[in-house]
């Protein structure tokens, strides 16, 4: 798990390292490292309860989303990446203790092999430029 980060007092994503492109996806907030070089998922505390992000490759297709529960920690990532060698759209809960779900649960690995229809057809609407 990373880190856990604090809440933000001024309402901004610097301090964490991210940045508001200013995109949305179907009304979600569209955000990107400051340091394009650093390696990390999406910030560990939000600002507003409830709210979620995205997480684009640089080439604009989706990466992850991360939802956050009303006392703004996360409660559910969805990526698209390579998972111990394997392509596939999963998603990693976070457990009650705060760490994440180490082995995430598949949600598919393409089109012919969707495992959790309900979870894809809700997110697939965020699932630009990926091959499933």
């Amino acid at each position: 798990m990373g880190s856990t980060g604090a809440f933000l007092e001024t309402g901004g994503f610097s301090e964490q390292g991210w940045e508001d492109t200013g995109k949305k996806m179907y009304g979600i907030k569209v955000l990107e490292k400051i340091n394009k070089s650093e390696r990390s998922s999406l910030p560990p505390r939000s600002n507003t309860p409830g709210i979620a992000y995205i997480r684009l490759n640089k080439d604009g297709s989706f990466r992850q989303y991360r939802q956050y529960g009303e006392d703004r920690k996360p409660l559910f990532d969805i990526e698209y990446h390579g998972h111990r060698h394997v392509l596939s759209l999963h998603i990693h809960r976070y457990l009650s203790n705060g760490s994440r779900q180490a082995d995430p649960d598949v949600i598919a690995y393409d089109k012919n092999r969707i495992i959790d229809e309900k979870l894809y057809n809700k997110y697939k609407k965020f699932l630009k430029g990926i091959n499933l």
